[in-house]
């Protein structure tokens, strides 16, 4: 006896919802980070990540597996955060949310219970380095993974990595002489 259609229809469906579970109980954690490391903002980054996890299901049946699941949800998070902070909503946001305190706080709270005065330290490096710096030292990935991941040289993460921990030095250094 053959399936109808609508049958095989709803197991998919159970088995892309399955497989979204893992992927989420899995991911979640570090695809928040990535998306906190680019913009900066935790509510923006939950959304982000909603977003991210939204188009893995509704895609997953054309994931070819070239690369894992991990990469292809990061690439995703990463084009979503590129995506947002290049509209026009987020360039009109930013000044406003700047001047607001309280936003201003409750990040610096938020950078302080994540991963205390290094990890806001890192925050307030440019996107290319705390990126790198991020997933290298808090989620432990080689610099190759992370060429993988952010689809760039090997040699680019050694490069950010080096000059992500300069600019780190010195604001440690001028810090401390104050």
């Amino acid at each position: 006896m053959t399936q109808s259609y609508e049958s095989r229809l709803r197991d998919q469906n159970n088995n892309n919802s399955e497989m979204l579970d893992y992927l989420i109980r899995r991911f979640s954690k570090q695809v928040l980070k990535l998306a906190y490391y680019h913009v900066r903002d935790r509510h923006l980054a939950e959304d982000i990540c909603q977003e991210a996890f939204l188009r893995v299901f509704k895609n997953l049946e054309r994931f070819r597996q070239d690369s894992s699941y991990y990469t292809w949800i990061y690439r995703i998070t990463v084009n979503l955060c590129r995506d947002y902070k290049a509209s026009a909503y987020f360039r009109k946001m930013i000044p406003s949310c700047r001047i607001n305190t309280n936003a201003v706080s409750e990040t610096k709270l938020f950078e302080e219970v994540e991963g205390g005065e290094v990890f806001s330290k890192v925050m307030d490096l440019p996107v290319k380095y705390r990126v790198v710096i991020g997933l290298y030292y808090f989620e432990g990935y080689t610099t190759a993974e992370i060429a993988g991941i952010l689809k760039i040289k090997e040699s680019t993460v050694r490069s950010r990595l080096s000059r992500g921990r300069d600019k780190l030095r010195k604001n440690f250094t001028v810090e401390g002489s104050l």
